[in-house]
Parts: C-alpha cells; structure tokens; sequence
C-alpha cells in the first residue's frame, strides 16, 4: 500500500492509540492525529513516538469541540484518507451528551472529505450494535448480515446510557448513508461495525469500570466478584485486530461504500474465560468464581447468529484468540 497521510480522531481512546501505535510502527503513511486537548496528550505521545515526529510522519490538531462546524476541513484538505474512531460517550444527561454529537461529528467529518480536493475515502467505526437491538434480539435466534439495521425508537435512547450508545451509532449511520446517497461524492465511506472490543489498552489513563460499556468492561463486570460467571458477550475481537482491520480498510483492494459486521471466528463464553483465568491467574480464584459446570461451554441455541463471509473475504479470518484478549483484558485490570 502506497505511503498516505491520514487524519485519525480518537487517537487517545481505547482503538484510537492502537491503530495509531500501529501506524506509526507497522505502515509507513503520515498521519495528523486529532487530540482533545494538547496539555493533556501530547507530551506523552511526543515521548512515545519522538522519532516518527522528527520524520514528520506525526502531527497533532487539537480540537476541543469536534461538533463545531469546519473544524476538520483544514487536515482534510491535507490528508488522503480519514480514520474516524472517535465516538461521545456518556453516562448522564445522555441525548445531549451522546447522541445528539453522534451525527454533528460524523457530518463535520464528511463535510471536511467532500470539501477536500485530496481524500478518497472516510473509514469510520461503527458498531454491532447498528445492526440488532439489546437486549431485544440478542436472544432471539435471527440472523443479522451487514444489512439489518436495529430498530430502536428515539424514545428509547434517553432511557439508558446503553440505549443511547444503541441509537447513536445507528442514527449517525443511517444518516451518512444519507448524506452519501444525495449525490455522487468526490469520496468513498466504510463503516466497520465492531463487537464487543477486548484486549490491552494502551492509552494513558485507563479506569476500569464494571458500569462502563464495552467488551473490557463486559469481562470486568461478569467474571470478577460473582457466584458464577456471568453471560460475557460472545462476539468478540481483540483490539490489535480491530486495529488492524482499520489499517486494512485504507487499502484500494477493500471495497469502499460499504458496511462490514465483523468478529472474531471464535465465540467467548464466561464459563470457558472462567475457568482459562483461574490457571492463568492462580491469585484471583477467590474473585473470578469457578466455572459452572452444570450450564457447561455451550452458548444459548436461541443466540442471535451472524453473517460476516463479507468480512472475512476482505480481512481474513486469523485473529486473537479469546482466552490471549481476555487475558491481556484481566491483566490491565490486576495492573490497576
């Protein structure tokens, strides 16, 4: 793949700084790294990467307020592609916080491609759970394909942080296929609609927190400190390799203007994580509880099933394994 400048958003989150990380080592594309703040972030990054710096092939714009008009097109004008991750999340006051952003961001971003006369293609990070309701389907036995769409009601979003986070990357979606569809556009969109994101974290700053959303705090919440574990969300990729699936995108060989629903092959059970961290981590057995084996490995027949040969023709099948992402998962946690 021929050497490009990318404008990345969320480059201090939880995917941002690994597929920073592994653009910066991995590939040798240029990329203007888009940051909240300067004084919180940049003198850690300039420490991590001082030689990718001093070869100008990293640069920071820091934006305060992403849902300002106009506040990308100045790097987009500079950049061959933009790596949107960036995403609001909240817990409070949550349609204003979270939803209402979604889209002003995502319409910031392809009005700053549409304005550039250099970018071909806007990648953004999207989300499963665009494609089916929680928990309403997740039981349901259905198949969902990167076609199905969750059909949750605005009504709905206010109820919960996790309604919000539902309806905001579905509306937000829906809307850019919106904004692509009005008329022939100078760019083409990819949306990559992760599961649950699991793994090592290498931004500053990490918290766990079993009320937070996400796969990392999926496995926090349903194997530590319980009876048996708990229903551990079986879709699943580890975070190098949702990384790597961003970094793959930015290849002409993957076919723009579409929607890609992709996991890992291998589906992550509780009893299964359980009984792998009480021999990998022989200190916690009296916080991660022993398997149940009267419900054994299986996963519920009624589990909703999923259609990812798209996917998986375009990036492969050979990712981390559950037990290696929730171990790194665990791990971060006994780091804390």
């Amino acid at each position: 793949m021929a050497a490009s400048t990318i404008l990345l958003t969320g480059a201090t989150g939880l995917v941002g700084a690994t597929t920073l990380f592994q653009l910066m080592t991995q590939t040798n594309h240029t990329v203007i790294a888009v940051l909240h703040s300067r004084a919180k972030s940049e003198a850690s990054l300039a420490t991590k990467y001082t030689s990718q710096i001093s070869a100008r092939r990293l640069s920071f714009l820091e934006i305060p307020d992403m849902t300002r008009p106009g506040v990308f097109d100045d790097a987009a004008a500079q950049s061959d592609a933009i790596i949107h991750i960036a995403t609001p999340l909240a817990y409070d006051d949550v349609i204003e916080k979270m939803v209402k952003p979604s889209w002003t961001i995502v319409h910031n971003v392809l009005l700053a491609a549409e304005k550039s006369s250099r970018t071909k293609r806007v990648i953004v990070t999207g989300s499963m759970v665009a494609t089916f309701r929680l928990p309403n389907d997740l039981f349901s036995g259905k198949t969902i394909t990167a076609k199905s769409w969750n059909d949750i009601p605005f009504e709905d979003a206010g109820l919960t942080p996790a309604n919000a986070y539902q309806y905001s990357k579905v509306h937000s979606e829906q809307e850019a296929w919106k904004f692509m569809a009005e008329k022939n556009r100078s760019f083409d969109l990819i949306y990559l609609l992760a599961p649950a994101i699991t793994g090592k974290s290498i931004h500053p700053g990490l918290v766990p927190s079993k009320e937070a959303l996400g796969g990392q705090a999926g496995i926090y919440r349903d194997l530590f400190d319980k009876e048996t574990p708990g229903f551990v969300f079986p879709y699943f990729m580890d975070i190098e390799d949702v990384a790597k699936v961003h970094i793959r995108s930015l290849s002409p060989s993957v076919p723009g203007n579409e929607r890609y629903l992709f996991h890992a092959r291998e589906l992550m059970t509780g009893n299964d994580m359980a009984r792998a961290m009480r021999e990998d981590f022989p200190e916690l057995r009296s916080r991660v509880p022993a398997p149940d084996e009267a419900a054994g490995d299986t996963l519920p027949r009624n589990l909703v099933k999923t259609a990812i040969s798209k996917a998986e023709k375009v990036f492969g099948t050979e990712w981390n394994s559950a037990r290696q992402t929730t171990h790194e998962t665990v791990a971060d946690i006994i780091a804390f």
